[in-house]
């Protein structure tokens, strides 16, 4: 009883900051809306004009290269090099697409750099830190870039944004041999033509959704899944659960708290402390605006709010943001240390488990059904009707889904390791997907999701996990 006192104490207290906090900031959005100003540094898209018909193409999407840290997700250096060495590599004149996400700004962490500094110099800065920690997979690159016909294609999705600056393009095309506007290696953030759309997938997701996702924006726009990656999974990862390290791996974003309370491990006080530290983190990123939402001069539209009265007023909150973003490690610990010391009843976390369980299950499919429909809905556009296969990322969970009339959305999964199960820790055993695209029968493209092995075995199809057998069901597209 007195923990369930508490328990409903904590809750009632919790639900007070949230929703009072969700007033506040909605009164402020309100009275102070901020101009997003597109800025020269862009990225246009990749349109038929530009895509060689009927060539051999290889995507891959979401390496997330980090800064060889805790935080760096990715781990097989060797394997990607390998695929690219013996498979990607070829004498048949090759184009290597990597669909978004290849490098990861929001988690490479330099002593020097602010964390929520966005400018130019910041990320040419980061992704010099990337290519130091993967050197491998660079020069694999450069080797292949240096076969006749080969081309580098490198697509822009939400952890990769920054690569909109000219800065980092320039770095990466030097890191595999080559100078900027050098016609073997191009950026975009879509892809269309040779009957194939492509696009990371971010947009399609309300937590990473961009206003202007072609390029950088003035202040710098920051979505709420950047917000929660910096202030709250950065730290979390930290922690030595076994959990932790694969925290920015949960997609949808919102699952992230779901994921949490079915930690197998709620009876252990290690383990409740490192939940109550994600809840209370994401309750902050949830109700607060995001950073581009909070000018810290006086930019934005003029009248009345442009006063030195309201201008010293948006100056004192944006600061109180700023704070508050330094504070918010601090008061997740101290929440997570008195409230995790409190074991809760066995059947009051069995209960929350099972209903976690259900709640990921509900929200992965919903996920991941709504990619489907967004492609389904492109597809029936008539600018797409030659097109035959849609693709993208972003989700982590490769599938190929049919649309009807000889239309395929095809999602290319992920090179890092993804749990599918929490509870039971259940990792996918297909590690490397891809798609692959040739046109065996004139302009029509015929693409194969595969999986790379290793050197001395040729690539598997792709086939749908377990997991997702058990729960096999007709997708309602319509």
């Amino acid at each position: 009883m007195r923990w369930a006192r508490l328990a409903l104490t904590g809750l009632g207290v919790a639900l007070g900051v949230v929703g009072g906090a969700s007033v506040a900031r909605w009164a402020f959005l309100q009275l102070r809306r901020v101009t997003l100003t597109p800025t020269p540094y862009s990225t246009p898209p990749i349109g038929p004009g530009q895509i060689a018909p009927r060539q051999r193409r290889i995507i891959v999407s979401d390496l997330h290269l980090g800064g060889g840290d805790r935080l760096d997700d990715f781990e097989d250096d060797l394997a990607f090099a390998a695929f690219i060495d013996s498979y990607v590599s070829s004498e048949e004149p090759s184009e290597l697409i990597l669909a978004g996400d290849t490098i990861e700004f929001l988690q490479v962490r330099l002593g020097d750099i602010d964390d929520e500094d966005w400018s130019e110099e910041a990320a040419e800065r980061r992704i010099a830190a990337v290519i130091a920690a993967h050197h491998l997979i660079f020069e694999a690159l450069s080797r292949f870039i240096a076969l006749p016909g080969s081309l580098l294609t490198v697509l822009i999705g939400n952890h990769d944004f920054e690569l909109h600056y000219p800065a980092a393009k320039a770095r990466l095309a030097a890191a595999v041999g080559l100078s900027m506007g050098d016609p073997q290696i191009r950026f975009g953030v879509s892809y269309h033509g040779g009957g194939i759309y492509l696009v990371h997938g971010n947009q399609f997701d309300s937590w990473n959704r961009f206003v202007h996702f072609d390029g950088i924006s003035e202040p710098f726009e920051v979505v709420r899944g950047t917000q929660l990656v910096k202030e709250v999974i950065n730290d979390l990862e930290d922690d030595p659960l076994q959990i932790a390290p694969l925290l920015d791996n949960v997609k949808p974003t919102s699952a992230f708290f779901w994921y949490l309370l079915a930690l197998p491990r709620l009876r252990n006080a290690a383990a409740r402390r490192f939940f109550l530290r994600g809840v209370t983190g994401f309750m902050q990123v949830v109700a607060w605006p995001t950073p581009h939402q909070m000018p810290i001069t006086g930019r934005g539209p003029g009248g009345p709010l442009s006063a030195p009265l309201f201008l010293g007023l948006w100056a004192w909150v944006a600061s109180l943001r700023r704070r508050r973003v330094a504070r918010q490690r601090e008061i997740s610990r101290q929440v997570s240390e008195v409230a995790g010391d409190l074991p809760p009843p066995d059947q009051v976390i069995d209960q929350v488990q099972s209903e976690a369980a259900r709640q990921i299950s509900r929200e992965v499919r919903d996920f991941n059904d709504r990619y489907a429909r967004e492609m389904l809905r492109i597809a029936r556009q008539p600018a797409h009707h030659e097109d035959k296969l849609f693709v993208c990322g972003h989700t982590h969970l490769a599938q190929v889904v049919p649309l009807g009339e000889g239309q395929t959305y095809i999602n290319t999964g992920t090179w890092t390791e993804i749990i599918y199960d929490v509870a039971t820790m259940l990792r996918q055993e297909q590690r490397f997907p891809f798609l692959e695209i040739r046109y065996p029968d004139g302009d029509a493209p015929e693409g194969h999701l595969l999986v790379w092995i290793d050197a001395d075995e040729p690539p598997q199809p792709w086939q749908k996990g377990p997991k997702l057998e058990r729960r096999r069901r007709k997708i309602r597209l319509q």
